[in-house]
């Protein structure tokens, strides 16, 4: 086997630059593999007979003279290569095909070194027939591995295990491969999933020779901002242009080359599907787990007894620490145990050899570290071409009949929207405990029984489709309460193995035990004498859940109101239950009900009156005031019920429950819903007991907001969040200094390309945080949040996010001129946005109008470029365009004035046969209603309403939106009242109030009652 040196690995090489003519040199090495991975194997045959003939020289001369070769090929498979036969003929652990494809390359290989390496193809003809067709089936077998044509029909994997590995082991000197990439195929590909491919076929071939990249500047570019992981592992350290990137020290966090060899070597003989395996796969890789959350986690599944036992055996391999000084032993990774987990071992736990693990590890992120991560963020498993938007991803959720699980971890499509993306993607749209709606196009789920689950830094995210009442109330127990959610989060160690961990000081002050404070405190169901220990519990609530299930099913279509009456009041029982656990356990709770078709909702009392129940009477549940349930303290009114409580006292100085779940509703038009869900949350305050209403017995208040998560301070807040997290500077109005940019400015540009016709005030936050996410792993490394930083978020977004009333050709042609490094002509927009002619030729000047993309003349010819914030903009600290003044693109005419109001006019005037357009820009009329009273005269104009109104609306109505009426995007419904004097007559009051806000609410919906 070769010493790694500098030679091996991955360089660049820009067109021109110095280029040896050693070695093998592909050409048009296009995204993919299977049109350049044979020419490759086809050229390195060569070299790869001779490596093995002097293998066999080393080891038996005499094999070369009278070709009996097993004994040394079998030396060659096991002793060098490591392929265990054992395992073939194993029924359990056998092979897989990438295995035995990379098997059958090395066989082939070592019959045709020594029987056929001296055949020229000239001189078939003089080879028997039967030689003649060896030949030809061994030289295609060698040269279609991991192509998907090969004996196997295998992949990348086979192309590690098989000639990269081979070379690997037996090169004394890294063979130089030069590849020069296709800068069309690669600029104009629109699969990502092909480019990782590709990129992971470079990275294995890095592992074992001296790859030399020939590649433009503009290529290098696109390749760093799509694959900006992969670019970081194997192209951003190299220091000139000759210089090898593999096998640097480990001071930069990164493994050492001897790590990785001795991580390589530990773990290589654990087998798949093996416990300990999955064990080591199911400890953090910062941080520690206890025994006892091992022995029940479902995901590992070995028997409690055996946990302690494959600990050991890993802590013998160096992998793992056990700390013994606690009360309950605990686990966590070594160094080497984290190598081998992020490098070697596969989320469905396999063992990858290390020429592969680029392709598991490097191609898509590795979440951010986060201490309090409860479950291991997987990179994804699915497999096949998948979407590549994050809506895309989320509703493809298989269908639990063909193997999906009804409970999936949140997970995504790309490396800036991996489990950790996705968990802040869809988290954004909280804005605080309550309740918060949020106008966003979410697509339909595949299968609707489907649920998501997602838990980092201690807050829990589900994802759920409404499905009416009964099947949402039972998705989200059956998510709450799930498995997954009991292996990872709701586990001994968080609760105590007899549940001592929560309420400490509370069981202390008291003097009471930990199973009173849960059933008569929290009021948790299902919690008798003999579920006081973790074990009983989870037995006796996975029963209940699952039979409270099977009832979903029977049910939920059913006219017996009675049994529906029931299961909805088990199932409030369970949920209830389980937010009040996570509280306890401080974890923060956000459910997220999707309703993909609000338009329907709303356009049907019956359905509209089922959801505006479902918040009435589900949200209120979820609430404590210190160790006490707060809708048995304020609602509850049956007796036998209130003789379970444990005595309280309310505190002046904090008379305000809290609440154990946060809730977002999502879907098209969710805003317009907002006074209606305020107003049936609202009517709990006509169900107050008796005692709290006349002011016998005092209680907290319950405070439920209803906010609105698209509003202009919801994106504001979202910003300045993300930069403080990301420790960029903004700066507020009037506190503007050299580099920062005003806050404002930058939540403009949001609302100018986000917004909507009917809401051009508003931007969806989920859209927001998936643009954060992308500059906050992008490249740049500047001390202020600027508008170039939001364009290039903006740019990353899917097509249709971008400015949603225009049509999807004129987008397309859009984000391809913000995607792109260097201005662009028109055959090649046409040709990298996939349009027609005739498509570019209507929407070219129409986005010009508006200065959104500018012309440059360079050599002559013409080429554009974009900008989401043209210079005219009264924010912009511009006074002329970015390109040159060209009155053909509608730049300022000289008889024009120069101000703000006059070029948008004079753009307009020029670019639309609008005869109006002209008047009202001679009458310097600036936007305002006229303005809008113009725009929605003419369809081309009114699609561009918003992208003008973020940038002209006064400061103080960008809350309020155009019309100046909005509601606030924030209130709150008061159930209970504080206590006082007058604390008797002001709940009456509030009852009567109330009483009056039911203009759109009928009665409850059969079986959805407050029980």
């Amino acid at each position: 086997m070769h010493t790694p040196n500098q030679q091996q690995g991955i360089r660049k090489v820009v067109p021109g630059g110095s280029l040896s003519t050693a070695g093998i040199t592909i050409t048009e090495v296009t995204p993919q593999v299977t049109e350049w991975i044979p020419d490759l194997l086809h050229n390195l045959l060569p070299s790869s007979v001779e490596s093995v003939r002097g293998f066999i020289r080393e080891q038996n001369p005499g094999v070369i003279a009278h070709e009996r070769y097993n004994t040394v090929l079998r030396r060659l498979q096991e002793d060098t290569l490591g392929f265990n036969h054992r395992r073939w003929q194993s029924t359990t652990d056998r092979w897989s095909d990438a295995e035995a494809e990379a098997v059958e390359y090395v066989n082939s290989l070592v019959e045709f070194a020594v029987k056929y390496h001296d055949v020229d193809e000239d001189d078939l003809d003089e080879l028997s027939g039967y030689h003649r067709q060896r030949y030809k089936s061994l030289k295609d077998s060698l040269t279609t591995t991991s192509t998907g044509r090969g004996p196997l029909n295998a992949g990348l994997e086979a192309l590690a295990k098989g000639p990269v590995q081979l070379h690997s082991e037996l090169d004394d000197t890294p063979q130089p491969i030069t590849l020069v990439l296709d800068g069309k195929s690669w600029s104009t590909l629109d699969d990502r999933g092909t480019g990782v491919r590709a990129l992971a076929a470079i990275a294995a071939l890095g592992s074992a020779f001296d790859v030399r990249l020939v590649i433009s500047p503009a290529l290098d570019a696109a390749i760093e901002r799509r694959y900006p992981d992969w670019y970081d592992a194997h192209l951003r350290l190299t220091g000139t242009r000759e210089t090898s990137t593999t096998d640097l020290p480990g001071d930069d966090g990164q493994p050492s080359p001897d790590q990785l060899k001795a991580a390589w070597e530990a773990i290589q003989d654990l087998p798949e599907e093996s416990g300990r395996l999955r064990l080591l796969g199911n400890l953090p890789v910062d941080g520690t787990r206890d025994y006892r959350d091992l022995k029940q986690d479902d995901e590992i599944d070995v028997e409690s007894g055996t946990v302690g036992r494959y600990i050991l055996d890993l802590e013998e391999l160096g992998l793992v620490d056990i700390d013994r000084r606690g009360q309950y032993n605990s686990a966590s990774l070594t160094d080497l145990g984290q190598a081998a987990v992020e490098q070697y071992v596969t989320p469905d736990y396999r063992v990858i050899h290390p020429a592969q693990s680029t392709l598991e590890t490097h191609l898509t992120p590795t979440p951010q570290p986060q201490a309090g991560t409860v479950y291991p963020a997987q990179v994804n498993t699915r497999e096949g071409d998948q979407p590549g938007t994050a809506e895309g991803w989320l509703a493809a959720t298989g269908t639990p009949s063909e193997g999906a699980d009804y409970v999936q971890w949140l997970n995504g499509p790309s490396g800036v929207l991996d489990a950790w993306g996705m968990h802040q993607r869809y988290l954004a749209g909280r804005r605080d405990r309550g309740v918060t709606l949020v106008d966003d196009r979410i697509e339909r789920f595949e299968d609707g029984r489907v649920s998501y689950l997602s838990c980092f830094d201690d807050d829990l995210f589900v994802a759920t489709q409404w499905g009416g009442p009964i099947p949402t109330l039972g998705r989200l127990a059956g998510t709450l309460l799930s498995d997954k959610a009991l292996s990872k989060v709701l586990t001994p160690s968080r609760l105590g193995s007899e549940f001592e961990e929560i309420d400490n000081s509370v069981v202390e002050k008291l003097d009471r035990e930990a199973g009173e404070i849960i059933r008569w405190g929290h009021q948790i169901g299902w919690f008798g004498e003999d579920e006081e220990d973790y074990d009983g519990w989870r037995d006796r609530i996975g029963t209940v859940r699952s039979l409270c299930l099977k009832q979903v099913g029977e049910l939920t279509n059913s006219d017996d109101v009675e049994a529906r009456t029931e299961l909805i009041r088990d199932l409030h029982g369970l949920i209830a239950s389980a937010t009040q656990l996570y509280y306890a356990a401080g974890v923060d709770v956000t459910i997220n009900i999707r309703v993909p078709d609000t338009g329907m909702l709303i356009s049907d009392d019956r359905r509209l009156n089922d959801f505006l129940d479902f918040a009435r009477y589900t949200v209120p549940k979820q609430s404590v005031y210190g160790i006490h349930s707060g809708y048995r303290m304020l609602l509850e009114d049956r007796p036998d019920k209130l003789k379970r409580r444990l005595p309280y006292d309310v505190d002046d100085a904090d008379s305000t429950m809290h609440l154990t779940a946060s809730w977002v509703f999502s879907g098209p038009t969710m805003t317009d819903l907002h006074g209606d869900i305020e107003r049936a949350i609202d009517q709990e305050a006509n169900e107050l007991r008796e005692a709290i209403a006349n002011g016998r017995e005092s209680t907290p208040v319950m405070e439920i907001p209803v906010l609105i998560g698209n509003s202009y301070s919801a994106v504001r807040d979202l910003v300045e969040e993300y930069a403080s997290a990301k420790s960029y500077q903004v700066a507020h109005q009037g506190d503007i200094h050299e580099g920062k940019q005003d806050l404002e400015r930058l939540v403009r540009l949001f609302l100018r390309v986000l917004g909507t016709e009917d809401r051009p005030h508003r931007a969806c936050p989920h859209d927001v945080a998936e643009a954060m996410l992308h500059i906050a792993q992008s490249t740049q490394s500047y001390d202020f949040l600027t508008v170039r930083d939001i364009s290039y978020g903006l740019s990353n977004l899917p097509t249709k996010r971008l400015l949603p009333e225009l049509p999807p050709t004129a987008t397309k042609l859009l984000k391809t001129l913000l995607n792109a490094d260097d201005p662009m002509g028109r055959s090649e927009i046409i040709d990298t946005a996939d349009i027609s002619e005739s498509s570019y030729d209507r929407y070219i000047n129409e986005l010009a109008a508006w200065d959104i993309i500018e012309p440059r003349e360079i050599e002559g010819h013409r080429r554009w470029e974009a900008h989401l914030e043209p210079w005219w903009t009264p924010q912009s600290d511009r006074d002329e365009p970015f390109a040159d003044p060209d009155p053909d693109t509608g730049i300022l005419f000289a008889e024009f004035p120069r101000d703000v109001a006059s070029a948008v006019m004079c753009h307009l005037t020029t670019h639309y046969d609008l005869p109006d357009l002209e008047t009202t820009y001679i009458e310097g009329i600036r936007p305002g209603d006229d303005i809008k009273a113009l725009f929605d005269e003419y369809d081309r104009l009114r699609r561009w309403w918003p992208f003008i109104w973020g940038a002209f609306a006064d400061s103080g109505d960008l809350e309020r939106g155009p019309s100046g009426t909005a509601a606030s995007d924030s209130t709150v419904v008061r159930l209970g009242q504080s206590p006082g004097p007058d604390a008797a007559q002001s709940s009456f009051q509030d009852i009567s109030e109330t009483a009056t806000k039911r203009d759109r609410l009928s009665q409850p919906s059969p079986g959805l009652t407050n029980d």
